[in-house]
């Protein structure tokens, strides 16, 4: 039982490269990978309005999908190269993102 939650994440992270493997080999996918780099950046405005907006409609914006992006893209690097504990990071922190980013477009 120890073992499941690193095995679990080994069969998707491995999977996950396997049918990203041929994408990332393309310039377009470099480029995907790339992204990663500019993921603190996209986090300035949402950052910005979460300590000076006054409700909760001031974090609608349009980084949140960019931001969902860059830890897709940052997993699957991370697919391809990293441990089960690396891998677990960025599969939480996706689907985090994606609850908040969520949440936001349904309050």
């Amino acid at each position: 039982m120890m073992n499941f939650v690193p095995n679990a994440v080994d069969v998707f992270s491995e999977w996950t490269a396997k049918v990203t493997t041929q994408f990332i080999k393309t310039y377009i996918g470099k480029i995907f990978l790339a992204i990663v780099l500019v993921g603190p950046i996209t986090f300035l405005p949402t950052m910005y309005q979460a300590w000076t907006a006054p409700d909760i409609d001031a974090l609608r914006t349009s980084t949140w999908p960019l931001m969902i992006l860059v830890n897709i893209s940052a997993f699957v690097g991370v697919a391809h190269q990293g441990d089960w504990r690396l891998r677990l990071t960025m599969i939480i922190w996706t689907v985090v993102m994606i609850i908040i980013w969520l949440a936001t477009l349904i309050r």
